[in-house]
């Protein structure tokens, strides 16, 4: 039996994009574009957006943290395979806020590296980082020359390393 679901009284999807510059930020909204053509009918949606840079404003950053808390989707668009220190101890402050327990992290690089470790390294970080926010990891990302797919599924205890983490460590959950 088929039927179609009213959107009448559902919460949107909550969709938070984060980009590093105009190059990134327009990818993002080419994919956000594409997941609302293609969910429209059956999903409403609510976006936030904001540049990482941003996120140095103490008031950018606590709104920018309130929408994390609820994100059904928190997508990353960088133009390079690395990020700020401030960015990152801005996404621990997002782990303490965030109340769903379900969504997906997705993650854009739109100039890839010359070097595979500094990919992996990013890779790895945000893979952990979308554990800790209990959401799924995603990564939209073509493959570099002599990465395989097991790169984006399975890091190297050398990119686990430089990822600040513990190589035998066992915090993995639904990104397993």
């Amino acid at each position: 039996m088929q039927g179609t679901l009213s959107l009448d009284g559902a919460d949107p999807c909550q969709l938070v994009v984060l980009s590093e510059n105009p190059v990134a930020h327009e990818s993002a909204m080419e994919i956000c574009s594409g997941v609302m053509a293609r969910f429209e009918a059956e999903l409403a949606f609510t976006f936030n957006y904001w540049k990482l840079k941003d996120l140095s404003d103490p008031v950018s950053a606590h709104w920018a943290e309130e929408a994390v808390a609820r994100a059904d989707i928190l997508l990353f668009s960088l133009q390079s395979p690395e990020l700020t220190p401030e960015t990152l101890n801005w996404l621990e402050s997002c782990i303490q806020l965030r109340t769903k327990s379900e969504g997906a992290l997705a993650l854009m690089v739109t100039k890839l590296p010359g070097t595979i470790p500094v990919f992996e390294s990013l890779l790895y970080r945000m893979q952990y980082l979308a554990n800790r926010l209990r959401m799924d990891f995603l990564p939209l990302i073509p493959l570099l020359a002599g990465m395989g797919i097991e790169a984006l599924t399975g890091l190297s205890s050398a990119a686990r390393t430089r990822a600040g983490e513990e190589p035998g460590g066992n915090h993995w959950g639904l990104n397993e």
